[in-house]
């Protein structure tokens, strides 16, 4: 599944994601608004001049292509052996 991630600042998204994987924790170990977690991998993590590497600390609105919505924060990002950025976004609360 496809996503954009942007700012709260911008209209334009600053991330389009090519392959976005939900995975849900089933563990207590996690705090109920926290046991979400979206793995992605993009040809270009950043779609304009804003670096996301640089706002990880801030609070992100991500759209799904099947209308969800929500907000999460960058928890890892890196690149694998083909060059595509590939990481690791946590929610902030529930999918819409």
């Amino acid at each position: 599944m496809k996503a954009m991630l942007y700012t709260d600042r911008m209209d334009q998204a600053v991330s389009v994601l090519d392959d976005v994987r939900i995975v849900e924790f089933g563990s207590t170990n996690h705090a109920q608004d926290s046991q979400v977690r979206l793995y992605f991998k993009t040809k270009a993590l950043n779609a304009t001049k804003t670096m996301v590497e640089l706002h990880r600390d801030q609070k992100m609105t991500i759209k799904l292509e099947d209308g969800r919505t929500g907000s999460a924060l960058l928890s890892h990002s890196s690149l694998d052996s083909e060059g595509n950025a590939v990481g690791v976004l946590r929610m902030l609360g529930a999918l819409r």
